[in-house]
């Protein structure tokens, strides 16, 4: 089935780069007073200009994979995954494993980079790839439920030795919701939950995850410590912020008060200075990228292409989920950053590659959602359309 290539979803285009440029404005104001206390008090633009070198890499690396056709990443799938699983393990490593605050998370191969974020990419792109190959046999647990689990669960415990449960719980989703997207059976489905679960809570509740859960369920017991610091002060921001919030660049949370305001609880300072306007602003763009990446996912005609759509998609909500809700008190503290708008190099790496796959991929969606009419052979299934999924109508 030959696949005929148009112009790249220009409005998904358009919401990625402002999103960068939202981040890039909230970055510059949100991390002024740690950068004047960390080059004694001789520039407050420190994480500003490091952030705006991403930002541009970033999107250097979004342009080029936005013209290279996504079947090349089905071939490359094994080797991402692979050499994504290799750094992960690297991070134990004594020379080129990075040590900070009691974790390990970092690789220093010359530049510092975070393996669990190329991880995620990888899992949701060989995933794909493996349902895609194996659609005439999806009712096989076999061959379709089994190999996937087993490859997820080893990342996961990679990661959740680092520790870093927040990831490890993101890097499993993504992949679970490809699987469940697939028409993979429900009684798998569940079975995963319920066992997901049953062994999460336990996890959830040891050492410091079990006082962020106690702080979750009464924020203001005992007054302000170090356990509640974080989320008591996020919410004030918010709460001060008001409709229209403070101003740009008036935030008064980022004095100190509130422990790295430029990453995991930016979106606290943009709600003090942009107020609920420009929160909301902010959820509208992630509304209207997550539904341009269903609608790819729902027209593209390969079945490849279409889960991969998927589990991208699902990478950034997600996220966005877990970032907003933590920072509003919605759930429980969690580390994960807010997608284009947190500081963070490989992050916003891997975001804007990620973005790049999806805007290729939309340069062969069809005009309209592609129906169940795709022939059932395994040769034929690379190419087949987006079919048996739990979005067809």
């Amino acid at each position: 089935m030959k696949l005929e290539r148009h112009r790249p979803d220009f409005v998904l285009f358009v919401v990625v780069i402002l999103l960068a440029l939202f981040g890039l404005i909230c970055i510059y104001s949100a991390s002024q007073m740690v950068a004047l206390e960390e080059t004694g008090m001789q520039s407050t633009d420190k994480y500003f200009f490091k952030q705006l070198q991403w930002v541009l890499l970033g999107l250097l690396m979004m342009l080029f994979t936005m013209n290279v056709p996504f079947l090349r990443w089905f071939k490359l799938s094994k080797l991402m995954l692979f050499g994504s699983y290799i750094l992960l393990a690297l991070v134990f490593a004594p020379v080129v494993g990075v040590h900070v605050e009691g974790a390990n998370r970092w690789v220093d191969l010359g530049v510092q980079f975070q393996p669990s974020d190329l991880a995620m990419l990888a899992i949701i792109i060989h995933i794909a790839a493996l349902l895609s190959k194996k659609q005439d046999r999806i009712q096989d647990p076999k061959a379709s439920y089994w190999p996937p689990m087993i490859l997820i669960g080893i990342g996961f415990v990679l990661i959740i030795l680092e520790p870093d449960m927040d990831t490890a719980v993101t890097f499993a989703l993504c992949p679970f919701v490809i699987m469940f997207a697939a028409g993979i059976p429900w009684k798998y489905v569940r079975n995963t939950i319920l066992a997901g679960l049953v062994a999460l809570v336990p996890l959830a509740l040891m050492s410091y995850r079990g006082d962020r859960v106690a702080t979750y369920l009464n924020p203001f017991a005992g007054g302000v410590t170090d356990d509640n610091l974080q989320i008591v002060q996020s919410l004030f921001a918010i709460a001060t912020g008001g409709w229209t919030g403070r101003g740009l660049g008036h935030s008064i949370e980022k004095f100190s008060y509130l422990p790295q305001p430029h990453t995991d609880f930016i979106f606290a300072i943009l709600s003090e200075e942009w107020g609920f306007i420009g929160g909301l602003v902010l959820l509208v763009l992630y509304a209207v990228l997550i539904w341009r990446g269903i609608y790819i996912a729902m027209h593209v005609p390969n079945r490849f292409a279409s889960l991969v759509a998927i589990g991208l998609t699902t990478l950034i909500g997600f996220a966005v989920f877990l970032n907003i809700g933590s920072v509003s008190g919605l759930l429980p503290v969690i580390g994960v950053p807010l997608p284009f708008i947190s500081y963070g190099g490989t992050s916003l790496l891997v975001k804007m590659f990620s973005m790049g796959i999806l805007l290729n991929i939309s340069r062969y969606t069809a005009q309209v959602p592609v129906k169940d009419d795709a022939p059932k052979t395994r040769a034929d299934s690379n190419v087949a359309p987006f079919r048996s999924t739990r979005f067809d109508a």
